[in-house]
């Protein structure tokens, strides 16, 4: 580069020229001398951490490169703006109930990303989703809010359904969501066996489908999911069985197009207005988004 050029050259040139502004999502950004940072805040001041230091700490300490770099106040900021952007629209929208926020653990299992995001995450009650019994066993042991949510989709054996029972008589608030009709015997019979009552929920089988890698868990011949027939059919048989009660939870499922999330919602919507018509007491419902919603 000749020197004519550099005096011409600036961080904003070299900002646009990379794109920073369009993907740092302001966790990254240029300094005054060009350098690629990170951005982050601490005792609400904003510091800016060269990336050329960070690799210089890391070789002064012995290790190689490549390296992940996982920052810890990232979770913090994404958890906070997550729930604050919803108490922002619940207040302005004059809604009468809360947000609680579950972090599917499927993403990212390690440790020391689930205590973080419980520790983070207890100030606004949020919770963890759990897909297998080894992924219960994980939230059960970084969970010590119990006001936190913690739902449990999947598959589910008889283990993974008394693990799941015997948390909730220890106080936290465990969700068995039925993806299938057959999943409802097998809770109940574990339920009488063990002498506790079940949080259940449903998780509604919707006609539109999303794009995607997940593209497959909706629509029509999505092989989870309950039809409004079936979940008329699950009301039947708590009722009969006087459990009615238990059933507090619905989860939609819909990806990340704006078009088929305006869809998902409006039909949705409608499956709690029919549960409080049955003088069901609708405790969540839940909306299941995966990715960056966009048009």
């Amino acid at each position: 580069m000749t020197d004519d050029l550099w005096d011409r050259w600036n961080k904003y040139k070299s900002a646009d020229l990379y794109g920073v502004n369009d993907w740092g999502a302001g966790y990254y950004g240029i300094d005054d001398k060009g350098r690629l940072c990170i951005k982050t805040t601490i005792k609400n001041k904003t510091i800016r951490i060269p990336f050329t230091e960070i690799i210089s700490g890391i070789s002064e300490r012995g290790m190689d490169l490549p390296v992940l770099l996982r920052v810890e106040n990232f979770l913090d900021s994404r958890i906070s703006r997550l729930n604050e952007s919803f108490r922002a629209a619940i207040t302005n929208q004059n809604y009468q109930n809360e947000y609680r926020g579950i972090y599917p653990i499927k993403v990212n299992q390690q440790e020391q990303v689930l205590r973080e995001i419980t520790r983070f995450g207890a100030r606004y009650h949020h919770g963890l989703e759990a897909g297998s019994k080894a992924e219960l066993i994980a939230a059960l042991g970084v969970m010590e809010d119990k006001e936190a949510c913690l739902i449990c989709n999947g598959y589910k054996d008889q283990e993974f359904i008394d693990m799941a029972l015997r948390a909730n008589k220890a106080g936290y608030k465990v969700f068995l969501v039925l993806e299938m009709p057959s999943e409802l015997d097998l809770v109940l019979e574990r339920s009488k066996a063990l002498g506790i009552q079940p949080l259940l929920g449903v998780r509604y089988k919707l006609s539109a489908r999303a794009g995607g890698h997940w593209s497959e868990s909706g629509g029509d011949r999505s092989l989870f999911g309950l039809t409004s027939t079936q979940i008329i059919q699950v009301v039947d048989i708590l009722k009969s069985q006087e459990q009615l009660d238990c059933l507090n939870y619905c989860i939609s499922i819909w990806g990340r197009r704006f078009r088929i999330f305006v869809i998902s919602v409006r039909r949705s919507r409608k499956l709690p207005v029919s549960m409080r018509a049955w003088s069901m007491k609708v405790l969540l419902w839940g909306i299941s988004i995966w990715g960056r919603v966009g048009r």
